[in-house]
């Protein structure tokens, strides 16, 4: 009988020390969009941890705000890891669900995590920023 509460006391300290271990915390990552001109639409934004497929594929995390007639426009990510992040949007001004294009130059405003001038696509280390706690980050978005 002792042995077999040595057994249970055992395996459950080791739960405990596993679950310990391998949690990680998760952050939340707020976004202020600045420089709103269009009162209309809704601004999409995508969240990455992926240096190669920034700043065109898919996200970690996708958020969608509809624009206000007034006041500040914000969204948020949660349950982010730690790590190193950026984060692409766009103002969707006709509801197609897409940042419309004029040849090479987007149609629609836009804007990129620490970035506030373009001279050419931004890369990712560029926009990347650290999450290891909650965090506010404004963008402002750039239109053509």
């Amino acid at each position: 009988m002792k042995t077999f509460i040595k057994s249970i006391a055992v395996a459950v300290i080791l739960g405990f020390i596993s679950t310990f271990s391998f949690a990680q915390n998760k952050y939340t990552v707020t976004v202020v969009i600045k420089g709103i001109q269009q009162r209309q639409g809704k601004i999409y934004a995508s969240i990455t941890n992926d240096a190669n497929s920034f700043p065109r594929g898919g996200g970690v995390k996708s958020a969608i705000a509809e624009v206000t007639k007034e006041g500040e426009v914000s969204l948020k990510f949660e349950g982010l890891l730690e790590g190193k992040y950026a984060i692409v949007l766009y103002q969707d001004l006709n509801d197609n669900k897409q940042l419309d294009m004029n040849g090479e130059m987007p149609a629609e405003p836009f804007g990129f995590s620490n970035v506030t001038m373009l001279m050419g696509p931004p890369s990712f280390d560029q926009c990347m920023f650290d999450v290891n706690e909650n965090k506010v980050i404004a963008i402002g978005l750039m239109a053509f």
